[in-house]
């Protein structure tokens, strides 16, 4: 990635990183921009067109602004931005009016139970002459606005793609934070142009042949390999495959480990800060609301003692209830100068795995990582440092997560 932003999204941890910084990125646009903030608001129907003898500005860019559960609703509310227009005419004493837009964004999550309804009745219960509610993904997910706005009077709903904010902002004056965020656009295929270049060609050209060399690296001695670490049959459904490839930029293998809140997988990364695919074997546990549960501590402990050993990368230990993630890898560039590039990246997959049970403390190494039952729990306890367990601060516990459509644990967001 060359964005200020995707070099900045390594550093954000959670499910929805890619979102939480995007939101971000666009608010500060709409700060230090507000000719961009309004007329792009105009154009989609969000904010009246002034009158002649009018101005307006933007009064207010908010993020992340929990609202507290109505009557009616389970939950709170947290929409992704709000943004506050004033509005009044050049007459002395004249009254100002507001206007309110709520945006809730997707970039490969899904909308949460009821979340557009409790929107839009937040919606209702705030003061201003306008109230719009505009929801915005990046992939196609239609929504009914009857359904949306049926209990509700006085909010309009808009819908729209990321790629129209792209177009839009193709049209205006350039300065050097539009670059940015428009590129960050690009990297996460928001930018859609519907025209295709030579390149898009011949990356339809290759697909087949790119699938030929997924089943070449990951099949045979990988997958026994794979299988035979963890004790349970390896996931190679092929929908689970695409949905990974399209929406986090990888080819996986994977294999549960204990109930599925633990499991393992190795990975050919196709999205990389160098631009070269990269081999990797991954531990993974799955977000939890009990924070206490025992295998999880256990979990953090052992992992964070990997993390120590030869060049073992994490993610989310410091996170209680997210997920928590250790990795190891190779890029493929540094294979190229074998003869057998496919022999070599399967030895290199194989051996990430291999590499895990050998940096196990050693009075554990003849334990078996897991066999697929509560084996694996009593594992994970007993190998972690008898330490007692840290009195850290829990965030707020997410909602029960559930599986989601792109084969990452997807929480029901509020």
């Amino acid at each position: 990635m060359t964005s200020l932003f995707g070099r900045m999204l390594p550093l954000f941890i959670g499910v929805w990183k890619v979102e939480d910084l995007f939101t971000e990125a666009v608010a500060r646009l709409f700060e230090r921009r507000p000719d961009i903030c309004l007329g792009w608001l105009e154009e989609i129907g969000a904010i009246f067109t002034p009158k002649e003898n009018e101005r307006r500005y933007v009064r207010r860019v908010s993020t992340q602004k929990s609202f507290v559960a109505l009557e009616e609703h389970g939950r709170g509310s947290r929409p992704d931005m709000l943004v506050e227009i004033s509005r009044a005419s050049d007459e002395e004493d004249a009254e100002t009016h507001t206007e309110l837009v709520m945006f809730e964004s997707k970039l490969g999550s899904w909308e949460g139970p009821e979340q557009l309804k409790r929107y839009a009745a937040h919606l209702e219960n705030m003061s201003a002459t306008r109230k719009t509610l505009v929801y915005i993904t990046r992939a196609y997910d239609p929504k009914d606005p009857d359904k949306i706005l049926a209990e509700t009077e006085g909010v309009s709903f808009r819908q729209l793609r990321w790629h129209d904010f792209y177009k839009f902002l193709q049209t205006i004056k350039k300065d050097a934070l539009v670059e940015e965020v428009m590129l960050f656009m690009e990297e996460q295929g928001m930018s859609r142009s519907h025209r295709l270049s030579a390149t898009d060609l011949m990356a339809l050209s290759g697909v087949l042949r790119a699938f030929e060399v997924f089943d070449e690296i990951f099949g045979d001695e990988v997958e026994a390999n794979l299988k035979a670490f963890a004790g349970n049959n390896v996931n190679r459904r092929e929908p689970f495959s695409l949905t990974q490839i399209r929406d986090n930029k990888r080819f996986i293998l994977l294999a549960p480990l204990h109930g599925g809140k633990l499991y393992c997988y190795i990975s050919c990364e196709l999205d990389t800060q160098d631009s070269f695919p990269e081999a990797r074997f991954y531990l993974e546990a799955a977000p939890t609301q009990d924070v206490k549960e025992a295998a999880r501590e256990a979990s953090v402990a052992v992992m964070k003692q990997m993390t120590l050993r030869n060049e073992w990368d994490s993610s989310g230990l410091s996170d209680p209830t997210g997920f928590l993630r250790l990795w190891r890898g190779q890029s493929l560039a540094n294979l190229l100068h074998e003869e057998d590039h496919i022999a070599a990246i399967k030895n290199s997959s194989s051996s990430q795995s291999e590499s895990f049970g050998k940096n196990w403390p050693s009075s554990k190494r003849r334990t078996p990582i897991s066999r697929g039952t509560a084996e694996t729990e009593a594992y994970f306890i007993s190998a972690a440092p008898q330490t007692p367990p840290s009195n850290h601060s829990p965030r707020r516990s997410p909602s029960p997560g559930r599986r989601g459509k792109r084969g990452e644990w997807l929480e029901a967001r509020a």
